[in-house]
Formats: C-alpha cells, sequence, structure tokens
C-alpha cells in the first residue's frame, strides 16, 4: 500500500474511533459552564492536569514502547514478549503510585485523593489498551472501544452532574466509570490473555531504552500546561483558573484532530523509513500539514466570537481572547510533534527530552514573571513562546535526518491572512465576524486544495 493512502485510511479510522471520547469534554461544555462554577471547573482541570503529568511516570511510557516494536514484531511469540513486558512494567509502576496516594489519603483523610489514584489508573489502563489494540491491528476493536466510551461518558456525565448533582466528582467519576467498563468489557471479549505470557524472557532493556528518553518529553509537556494551571490557581484563583481551562478547550480540540493524524503518522514514517522511500514521503506530508493546521487556527480564530456565545455560559466570556494565542501555540506544538514522528521512527527519542525540557523551562519563567502584569493571557503568551521554541530547536535538530521546506509564497499569505483575522477578531463587530469567516473558508480551501483532493479520491477508491 502506498504510504500516503495508509496514512490518510489509518487516521480516518482513528478519528472515527477517537471522535466520539475526545470530542466529550468538548460537546458536555455548555453542561459542564451551566452546572459547575469556574472555581469547580478550574479545580476539576487541575487534578486532571496534574493526573496527566503523573502518568508517564506510573508506566514508564511503556504503551509507546509496545505499540513502536509491535511494528517491527515478526510472529506472535515476538508480540506476547513485547506486550507481556509493558504490561508487568505498567503494574509494577501502578503498585507504586497506589502504595504513594495510600500514604497521602492516610495524613490527609482527603477523599480526593482516592478519586485522583482512581482517576489515573483509569486513564492508564486507556492508554495501554489502545496502544494494544493497534498494536496488534485491531484497529476495528480499537474505534469500538473509542466509540463506546465516549458515548457512556456523556450517559454518565449527563446522569451524574446534571441529575444528582454531584459536581467536581460526579465528573472524575464519569470518565473513571466509562474507562473502566469498556476496558474489561473489551479485554473479555477479544480474549486478551491469548497475548501474554509472563513466562517469555522479554527484552526490557532495549524497550525501556525506548521509553524512558521520551519521560522527559511527555512529562515537559505536562508541565508547559501544568504550570499554567499551577500559577493561576495561586496567584489569580480557581475561578481564572476555570476561565483559562475554557479557553483552552478549543485548542484542545485542535489538538485532538492532529491526535488522529499523529497516532497514524509515527506508524507511517516508521514504515517509510524502513522501506528506504522516507524524504519524499515526509517532505510531502509536512507542507500537508502545515496547510490544514494553520487552516485550522483561521477558520477556529473567525469563528469563535460565533461559538463562543453559543456553547459557552456568558459569565466565561472573558477567557475569548486567550483563545487565539493557545490556538497558535497548538500550531507549533503540533509541527514539533511532527518532528517527533521522524525522532521516533529513528528510533532517537533521546532528543524529543531534551528539547521539551527547555521548552518546559521558558514557559514556567514567563508564567512567573508576567503573570502579575498580564493575568491569564501571561500564561497565553508563555504557552505560544514555549511552543515557537521547541518547533525551532526540532527543526534544527531534524535537518540531520530529512532537509523540510515550506513555500515561501504561502508563508507570506499565511502570516497576512493571519494579521487580517486578528485584527476583525479583535474589533468583534457583525460586518468583522462576517468578513473574517468569509476570509478563513477562502483561504482555507485554496490552500489544501492538493489535499482536498488526494481525500476525495482515497474516498472514491474505497468507496
Amino acid at each position: 500500500m502506498k504510504e500516503e493512502h495508509r496514512l490518510i485510511k489509518n487516521t480516518g479510522l482513528i478519528a472515527i474511533g477517537n471522535l466520539s471520547t475526545k470530542l466529550v469534554s468538548f460537546f458536555l461544555l455548555p453542561l459542564y459552564t451551566a452546572l459547575l462554577t469556574t472555581s469547580e471547573y478550574g479545580t476539576v482541570d487541575y487534578i486532571i492536569s496534574i493526573s496527566t503529568f503523573c502518568v508517564p511516570f506510573a508506566t514508564m511510557l511503556m504503551d509507546e514502547s509496545m505499540f513502536r516494536y509491535l511494528i517491527d514484531a515478526k510472529n506472535d511469540a515476538e508480540r506476547r514478549s513485547i506486550i507481556s513486558v509493558a504490561i508487568k512494567v505498567t503494574g509494577g509502576g501502578i503498585l507504586i503510585v497506589t502504595c504513594i496516594c495510600g500514604l497521602i489519603y492516610l495524613f490527609t483523610k482527603k477523599n480526593i485523593v482516592l478519586v485522583f489514584l482512581m482517576y489515573m489508573v483509569s486513564s492508564v489502563i486507556t492508554t495501554l489498551f489502545s496502544a494494544f489494540l493497534r498494536g496488534i491491528g485491531r484497529t476495528d476493536w480499537y474505534a469500538l472501544y473509542n466509540c463506546v466510551t465516549g458515548i457512556l461518558n456523556v450517559l454518565l456525565n449527563v446522569t451524574l452532574i446534571a441529575v444528582f448533582r454531584l459536581g467536581v466528582y460526579g465528573m472524575l467519576f464519569a470518565f473513571i466509570l466509562a474507562q473502566t467498563s469498556v476496558a474489561l468489557f473489551t479485554a473479555l471479549k477479544i480474549k486478551v490473555w491469548r497475548f501474554i505470557d509472563f513466562k517469555i524472557a522479554g527484552n526490557y532493556r532495549e524497550m525501556l531504552r525506548y521509553s524512558i528518553p521520551m519521560i522527559p518529553n511527555s512529562i515537559s509537556w505536562s508541565i508547559i500546561n501544568l504550570s499554567d494551571r499551577i500559577v493561576i490557581m495561586n496567584v489569580l484563583g480557581a475561578g481564572f483558573s476555570g476561565l483559562y481551562a475554557v479557553a483552552y478547550k478549543f485548542p484542545t480540540l485542535m489538538d485532538t484532530v492532529y491526535g488522529f493524524f499523529y497516532q497514524s503518522w509515527k506508524e507511517s514514517s516508521a514504515r517509510a523509513l524502513a522501506q528506504g522511500n522516507s524524504n519524499e514521503f515526509f517532505q510531502k506530508i509536512f507542507v500537508h500539514l502545515i496547510n490544514f493546521l494553520f487552516a485550522i487556527v483561521i477558520l477556529m480564530t473567525a469563528f469563535m466570537p460565533i461559538i463562543f456565545r453559543i456553547v459557552i455560559n456568558h459569565r466565561y466570556y472573558e477567557g475569548i481572547y486567550c483563545v487565539p494565542i493557545l490556538l497558535y501555540a497548538t500550531f507549533f506544538s503540533n509541527l514539533s510533534g511532527f518532528f517527533g514522528g521522524v525522532f521516533t521512527a529513528h528510533k532517537n527519542t533521546w532528543i524529543l527530552g531534551t528539547t521539551t525540557i527547555w521548552s518546559a523551562i521558558i514557559n514556567l519563567g514567563l508564567n512567573i514573571v508576567l503573570i502579575k502584569a498580564l493575568g491569564i493571557y501571561a500564561a497565553a503568551l508563555a504557552t505560544l513562546l514555549s511552543s515557537i521554541f521547541i518547533y525551532w530547536y526540532r527543526r534544527i535538530k531534524v535537518k540531520s535526518m530529512v532537509k523540510l521546506s515550506y513555500p515561501k509564497t504561502s508563508l507570506i499569505g499565511n502570516i497576512v491572512v493571519s494579521l487580517v483575522i486578528l485584527g476583525l477578531f479583535l474589533v468583534q463587530n457583525v460586518p468583522a465576524i462576517i468578513s473574517s469567516c468569509m476570509i478563513a473558508v477562502v483561504y482555507a480551501i485554496l490552500l489544501n486544495r492538493r489535499m482536498i483532493k488526494m481525500v476525495i479520491d482515497e474516498f472514491k477508491l474505497r468507496f
């Protein structure tokens, strides 16, 4: 299969499987903002951010290692060995985290500690299960798994928050119950024990050598996200943290769409490298990706005054001005993720950690310095600048592996359109909003016309 077609197909399947799960938090925003105060929503977001930070330590990112090595596995014995190693290492990490949380609970007697532990364990199970299903080639079950989880999550959120009025606990328990129940059902249905054999001597050293350097990368991204919340929470208060959390939901939506691509990109980049045709393939995908991501940025910025008024409660409206800044930050972080796919294809994961560590330091430093002067906008600006830094740092590093370029005419056009749409966004009257939306739609189509044609051709080929 031509690698471009494989990438499109896998991205589509992953999108189908993840849409319900990944977009749940976005479509539930009207419920959250109507029934939760800004302080309550800020508290939930704070807990989720801390969990995201802790998960890589608990798993040693064996889900990433398991998926990457399953791609190269030649027989069932190798697959069982890889999966068994990942489960054993992850199980040991969960046991350690459980002991730590247990001790904290004994001293504090706060139930939120136990809820945090359950939320974190369910996150680990979901991450490992998703990598397992894709790694063994069960994309059908992967899609169904995420789809059912998303639907169940919506039902539980509505029941626990709107009906039983459980607030913060309801939102967290909805996620925990949805993830664990679907994972258990899927494990029983596909007889997951057939893929596990703890008696096989696995290659722990090689898999850990791949995953451990990625931990600094993962936690640095968490620090970049978490430092914003920590500084806002402690300097400005939970109310401002809630505003920022809602504003971040829209860039997160963009990041979700990119995530569909990135999961398949890691596989396609490894296959292209093995086949010896990676340079031309990487260059083509690089240009298409910039065009696509930029289109999302300008479209979301242009339509944001309309979307925000429809979806978000008026108490949160002040956060709208952070959205464009965070969208551009996400644009650069997604492009740096593309370079990360090149590094992982070469199994050179050390670069990922060193680049994101520096980015996290810059983000935290800017947050501390600017927060009192600029408020929540300091957090957004710090995220943008740190994302630009990691993009250029990785861009320099990737030159030793592949030569990538972007047309200057397109770059100039992107800059001009960005300035126009941002200017109209700040005006926010009806003529400005309409003009901005029209410009964004037309330019997005023109910029992505080749990719649109390629996707249409692929669709016709399949159907």
